[in-house]
């Protein structure tokens, strides 16, 4: 035996790192302890570990809050047993952290670390930095696929590249758990023991776990990620001079604090869960910031990239478009299928979005009539369950299962075994998984979800069908019942051909790294609900699908104007280029010349109409109620002049004509009249006048005296029985309400 590990997972949230690591421990000739909280989730991996040569298993019961965080301290404690004997202790998720913390200091000798593997090594600078929350990794090693698809498209071009990945580690705990949680993780983060370094084909990869425990709020979720993957940097920053980011919460974050001043910095965007971010004003800002610290910014789909600028309208011309990219040499066709299509195929997460459950009450009414259909759902989630349940109740017996998830690398044969992919889901960003089943010669019965209808544009008559996003079971039976019927026009060699060159690794790959050395994304034309594009991408030379600007001629773009003004554009070509950006008028009802398209200069149209219908209405109102014409009409004042306003200044105050201000007494047309000052003025003990508006002056100035705080008192007019004359606020005795420098709202009273 070469040593002796403890293994420590007091959670629920980590059993497949758990089993596989354990599995890889054991096959080295290590000998291991797994001390494992006992529950439900656990039984099927410690049945299989519980086999293996040199693993000992031992059950921690869980207290009345759920958690094994008191009987597991007990367990440290002791003199003897598994904590006694080890060498290294590996705290496998974020529960069993205060345990293995508690044992650390018992023991000193023994060494803490958070994975079996990669501890110890020291993070170098890169070519290129990769930062993502989504990759393969023990836990989930179909998590973030396509941000390895990515990785691998580039990897060629720079000989260094390292990819960060920042793992949740999550969970129920108690209130006294989780805060001893928080206090462990800072403590690891002091001694930079979170980042662990492995070696992947593609890259060099930094796993850097996130104990965290809620996470309801995106904006302090990302600040912990923030906290972790600086402690794991030797300088606590990232050394490379291009840093791609995935996801502008979380991966935009991380490289916006994190990435060096002189880097390039990209970020790409697929998260469909956008709605619930812009929702928390936190979270929004952030997003913000992303934006603007971004050189470029790409989405990997049309719609979402709409979603984007939509909230952020300022950042338009850095967003745009560049697909995940699919190894589809990894997929090759497979055998003849049946034109009958009954062997359905889902693919992906067990949640509510993906639309499983209309899939499955789908597939229920067309099992009605065809007997030999057969549905088989590949994945996991929390509607796992519910799912089962329901196939039950609707008597599917074994026509209907629910399989684990599969490796990247057995999607392709396992595609193999049906005859149809059917992908129900709500709102998709790509559709991956769609992709994949054209390449390996797998029909698509896809909906308009996003994704799928630009990724499909063109060739999914080819590939199969499209259907529309609805909560009626229905419509997915319709669609299948029309695809099943021209199963034999299908030419699924053709829609791979065309995939190839939209998102193949190579061409993908070739885009990415334009954005890397300085280019923007490109931005398609819209596609719109037949899934065919308006036109051709920015840049290529021709007309955006878009309405033209006046006269037909194309608005110019925001760098071309920019370009212009550099350049010392004149003024009057900036006017035109804002006329340009206006949309085309329409004619009005009245056909006024205003309201008509106009190409070249503008001609003065006369008045609005609108105007003379306001004067009109105006004028019948009067007519109509005798009680307005009772009431003169006033002459409007006067507009002021520069002359004037300077001969107004230069009067004394007191002297002005209409210094008063408007008795609320008077009828709505008196005009502005002047009030007796006594009314005016707020009085204090001894029958003095206050000022109406003290101001604070510099002290020393001229005409200034101090006042009750030490401060000087500009002098004011005060009321001295016949008229006005300067004089000065006298001080309030102490503890009377002195109003002091700041202003007064004047009481008018009815003396």
């Amino acid at each position: 035996m070469n040593s002796h590990v403890l293994y420590l997972a007091l959670g629920t949230y980590r059993v497949r790192a758990t089993r596989e690591q354990v599995k890889e421990l054991a096959s080295s000739g290590s000998r291991v302890s797994l001390v494992v909280l006992d529950a439900p989730e656990w039984r099927e991996a410690l049945e299989e570990l519980g086999r293996l040569d040199g693993v000992e298993v031992v059950r921690v019961a869980p207290d009345r809050n759920g958690t094994a965080w008191g009987s597991a301290k007990k367990l440290a404690a002791a003199r003897s047993g598994p904590f006694a004997e080890a060498d290294t202790i590996v705290a496998g998720d974020a529960q069993a952290l205060p345990v293995a913390w508690i044992a650390k200091r018992r023991r000193p000798g023994v060494a803490l670390v958070l994975e079996p593997h990669g501890a110890g090594r020291v993070v170098e600078p890169s070519d290129l930095a990769v930062l993502t929350p989504w990759y393969p990794s023990p836990n989930n090693p179909y998590a973030g696929s396509f941000v390895q698809a990515a990785t691998a498209a580039v990897a060629g071009n720079y000989d260094r590249v390292t990819v960060f990945h920042t793992e949740d580690w999550t969970g129920r705990a108690s209130a006294p758990l989780n805060d001893a949680i928080r206090v462990t993780a800072d403590r690891l983060r002091e001694r930079g023991a979170l980042g662990h370094v492995v070696d992947a084909d593609e890259a060099t990869v930094v796993r850097v776990p996130v104990p965290l425990i809620g996470r309801r709020n995106y904006a302090p979720w990302v600040e912990a990620q923030v906290k972790a993957l600086r402690s794991a940097l030797p300088g606590g920053r990232i050394e490379a001079p291009v840093v791609h980011a995935h996801t502008g919460i979380y991966g935009g974050v991380l490289a916006t604090r994190l990435a060096r001043p002189d880097a390039r910095v990209v970020v790409t965007e697929h998260s469909s869960f956008l709605d619930r971010v812009f929702s928390q004003a936190p979270a929004a800002e952030l997003y913000e910031q992303v934006l603007e610290r971004a050189d470029a910014f790409a989405c990997v789909s049309a719609a979402l990239r709409e979603q984007v600028v939509k909230r952020f309208p300022r950042y338009a011309d850095k967003v745009g478009v560049v697909p995940n990219p699919v190894p589809l040499d990894r997929f090759t066709p497979g055998p003849e299928r049946s034109l009958e299509l009954l062997r359905w195929l889902y693919l992906g997460r067990l949640v509510q979005p993906k639309g499983v459950k209309e899939l499955l009450e789908a597939f229920a009414l067309v099992a009605a009539e065809e007997p030999r259909a057969t549905l088989t759902m590949v994945g996991h989630g929390p509607a796992e369950e519910e799912l089962r349940a329901r196939g039950a109740q609707l008597g599917l017996g074994e026509r209907f299962r629910i399989l684990p998830p599969v490796a990247p690398e057995a999607v392709g044969p396992l595609m193999h075994e049906y005859d149809l992919l059917v992908h129900a889901s709500k709102r998709e960003t790509f559709g991956m998984t769609v992709v994949e089943a054209i390449a390996s010669g797998l029909p698509v019965l896809a909906t308009r979800s996003g994704g799928p209808q630009e990724t499909l544009a063109g060739v999914e008559t080819l590939a199969g069908a499209l259907m529309d996003v609805s909560d009626d079971p229905r419509v997915i039976v319709d669609a299948y019942r029309g695809l099943r019927a021209r199963a034999g026009d299908l030419d699924l060699p053709a829609a791979r051909e065309a995939l190839e060159g939209r998102v193949g690794r190579e061409a993908v790959g070739k885009q990415l790294v334009e954005v890397y050395g300085g280019a923007l994304p490109p931005v398609p034309d819209p596609v719109d609900a037949g899934g065919r594009r308006g036109g051709r991408r920015r840049g290529a030379g021709g007309r955006r699908g878009r309405r033209a600007g006046r006269g037909g001629t194309r608005p110019p773009s925001g760098r071309a104007r920019r370009a212009r003004r550099r350049a010392g554009a004149d003024p009057g070509q900036a006017a035109a280029d804002r006329r340009l950006r206006q949309p085309p008028r329409r004619e009005g009802r009245r056909g006024h010349p205003r309201h008509r398209p106009v190409a070249g200069p503008v001609a003065d149209p006369g008045p609005r109409p609108g105007r003379a219908r306001r004067r009109h209405r105006g004028r019948r109102a009067e007519a109509a109620h005798p009680a307005r014409r009772a009431v003169p009409r006033l002459p409007r004042a006067p507009r002021r002049t520069a002359a004037g306003t300077a001969a107004r200044r230069e009067e004394p105050r007191g002297d002005r004509p209409g210094a008063g201000r408007r008795d609320r007494a008077a009828g709505p047309h008196e005009g502005r009249q002047r009030l007796p000052q006594e009314g005016l003025q707020p009085r204090l003990p001894g029958g003095q006048a206050a000022a109406v508006r003290p101001h604070r002056q510099a002290a020393g100035a001229s005409g200034a005296a101090p006042g009750p705080g030490g401060h000087r008192v500009r002098q004011r007019h005060q009321l001295d029985g016949d008229g006005l004359e300067v004089g000065q606020v006298p001080p309030a005795p102490e503890g009377d309400g002195e109003p002091g420098p700041h202003r007064v709202r004047p009481r008018v009273t009815d003396r």
